[in-house]
């Protein structure tokens, strides 16, 4: 029987190359499975993160859209390449840095993104250092793994004095939404709910928890109309529609009194 591998052995072999994990002895070889110790923003480096509460929220696109309405930013992509929402959002392509990031331009708007995969929030690296005056982390992991992981994503979220948290006009978003706000604090968020028009949906209006319910009386969760073209065609390297761009200009608005 000699060539035979038993199905255990290459489930998990599978795993391993899946993960960027290769047998070295007792070494384990990636370009992301070292924990990144930290990072700090610059002195006059404001800094917002953006979340989504559910696969296809429209958090990317939100993401882009603040960059965009503040022009001097950049939006750094933090999640595995396989999930990358700004895969083909630049108008043009910069290459990549030594230290992995692939980066593009839209207009005054650098996108920095990751090129391959990454096994938790806890590994993907730390962003280069910028002279833009707002950076947008698109955080691209759900909110329970990012406020407990290791590594500078986790310290980041933890301290960020910014959250935009996106989700979608459905029972499931707003009580997903909940569960954001509660794990990041009500204090520093603003909602966007993408695709809602100005009359709510009579169950999601219902679905309302205690924490969506003040952040709509507060002024803090924000409609944003459906574009059809976006929700069939993902980001590309088009101008956003202006409806989105307006609502991104209004949540910029909002935080600029709690940007530092």
């Amino acid at each position: 029987m000699n060539g035979v591998v038993a199905v255990d052995e290459l489930t998990r072999a599978y795993r391993a190359v899946t993960l960027g994990e290769f047998r070295s002895g007792s070494r384990r070889i990636g370009r992301s499975a070292e924990v990144d110790p930290g990072w700090s923003p610059a002195d006059d480096e404001q800094v917002v993160a953006v979340f989504g509460c559910l696969g296809g929220a429209g958090a990317s696109t939100v993401a882009l859209g603040l960059a965009s309405a503040a022009e001097d930013a950049r939006v750094v992509e933090c999640c595995t390449v396989a999930a990358s929402g700004l895969a083909a959002a630049s108008s043009a392509e910069l290459g990549t840095t030594p230290d992995g990031w692939v980066q593009g331009s839209r207009g005054p708007v650098l996108v920095e993104r990751r090129g391959e995969r990454i096994a938790s929030p806890a590994h993907c690296p730390a962003p280069r250092v910028t002279t833009r005056t707002l950076t947008v982390l698109d955080c691209g992991w759900d909110v329970d793994l990012l406020v407990g992981c290791d590594g500078w994503l986790g310290a980041a979220i933890r301290t960020v004095p910014v959250a935009v948290v996106v989700t979608r006009p459905t029972v499931p978003g707003m009580r997903r939404l909940e569960a954001a706000v509660g794990l990041l604090g009500p204090d520093r968020v603003c909602g966007v709910v993408v695709g809602v028009e100005k009359r709510w949906p009579r169950p999601v209006e219902q679905a309302l928890c205690p924490s969506g319910r003040a952040l709509r009386a507060e002024g803090r969760l924000i409609g944003f109309p459906h574009d059809p073209i976006l929700a069939m065609e993902g980001l590309t390297p088009e101008p956003l529609p202006a409806p989105i761009l307006a609502g991104c200009s209004a949540v910029l608005t909002l935080l600029n009194g709690v940007l530092r």
